[in-house]
């Protein structure tokens, strides 16, 4: 009898790895076939990089464990790479996406008591985060602005400019909250109906050049004549029905983005209100001058930055000149590309965007603000 017991046990305890292996395999099977997923369907709006996705979730969970991250009461740890960090942020531009900032950034840029990353969007926070505070302090380096400014390094104010970073979790926030409790947050607002439409066909522009859902780029550097034809053809939003983009508006990523409101609660859950400044996108076009020195009040640097000789004052904002000034950028080129909404489409995107804008204006009333978002 024990004989048989041990010959059942045996044949229970093969069974049984068995059917963990077969499950393995399943699991493997299945995160194969995931992982080959291309952005094949544009029409049908299967425009997510899965992979990419799943990727910096695990990612931002590695980024929380090892910061330690007390989820009950929000408080955060000292990052393990602390003493790699090299600067000190004074401000960040947390969005709005497609309003402005790549305006706002290149204008700020030419500041001599400001030092902005080269490229703007480092992505530091949501995409590359595990590259260090070593690699990010590294994204900033003094550049000479004008032989007649001279600014020690000590009273350079650092800041970069990502849109994304509206949408950040809280961790993420908490973290820049202990590395920069000081830190300026900006925000621009546009129009809710206009910039998810200047969101949606940017998306589609990069759909078409196969660049995963998240990543931007409007380089069609390289393309032959033939090449440029057919993304002309396919980038067309005129191609595309009104479900399409509907279905595009509802999901995750432009939904987060389009609730103003939500991401900057989430701001204001670590930072106080006097360190956020929430600025109309329309200033950008109406009062571009005005804008320019608010923020930078705000942000501490001031208009007028005294200069080297010290027997006058340089004028940030008055040195400008109105071509530079009244530039825009990112601004598809080829007319197709940047189509008007349709009217009837328009509407839809209204009925949908409407109790967004209505909740953001409840917290620019909050916050003591005197100007507001449409509301249709």
């Amino acid at each position: 009898m024990s004989d048989f017991a041990n010959l059942l046990g045996k044949l229970q305890a093969t069974a049984q790895k068995a059917n963990i292996a077969e499950v393995s395999t399943r699991r493997a099977s299945t995160s194969a076939s995931s992982k080959k997923r291309k952005l094949e369907d544009v029409k049908g709006g299967d425009i997510l990089n899965h992979r990419s996705n799943t990727k910096r979730r695990e990612e931002n969970k590695k980024i929380a464990a090892a910061l330690a991250v007390k989820t009950e009461d929000t408080q955060i740890n000292r990052p393990r790479d602390f003493s790699a960090l090299t600067i000190h942020i004074s401000f960040l531009c947390i969005g709005a996406q497609k309003a402005g900032t790549t305006w706002l950034h290149e204008m700020l840029s030419r500041h001599p008591g400001l030092c902005l990353p080269k490229q703007k969007e480092v992505h530091f926070w949501d995409w590359n985060r595990r590259k260090g505070l070593r690699w990010y302090s590294n994204q900033f380096q003094l550049q000479p602005k004008s032989s007649s400014i001279n600014r020690k390094r000590e009273e350079i104010h650092y800041g970069e400019i990502t849109p994304c970073y509206a949408v950040l979790p809280e961790y993420d926030i908490a973290e820049i909250k202990y590395l920069f409790p000081n830190v300026k947050i900006v925000f621009l607002a546009r129009d809710l109906v206009e910039r998810a439409w200047s969101a949606l066909l940017m998306e589609l522009r990069n759909a078409v050049r196969g660049v995963e859902a998240g990543r931007f780029s409007d380089n069609n550097d390289g393309m032959t004549a033939k090449e440029r034809q057919q993304f002309l053809r396919d980038a067309d939003p005129n191609q595309y029905n009104d479900d399409y983009f509907m279905d595009r508006l509802s999901h995750g990523t432009h939904s987060t983005r389009n609730n103003y409101a939500q991401g900057i609660r989430q701001w204001l859950e670590h930072f106080s209100k006097d360190q956020i400044l929430i600025l109309p996108y329309s200033d950008v076009s109406k009062r571009p001058r005005e804008l320019l020195k608010e923020l930078s009040i705000f942000i501490g640097i001031d208009s007028t930055t005294s200069s080297h000789s010290g027997d006058g004052e340089f004028n940030f904002v008055n040195s400008l000149k109105d071509e530079d000034i009244q530039t825009r950028y990112n601004v598809a080129t080829d007319p197709k590309l940047n189509a008007a909404i349709r009217p009837a489409l328009e509407v839809k995107m209204k009925l949908f965007l409407k109790p967004l804008a209505k909740e953001f204006n409840v917290l620019l009333e909050e916050l003591g603000y005197s100007w507001r978002l449409q509301e249709y």
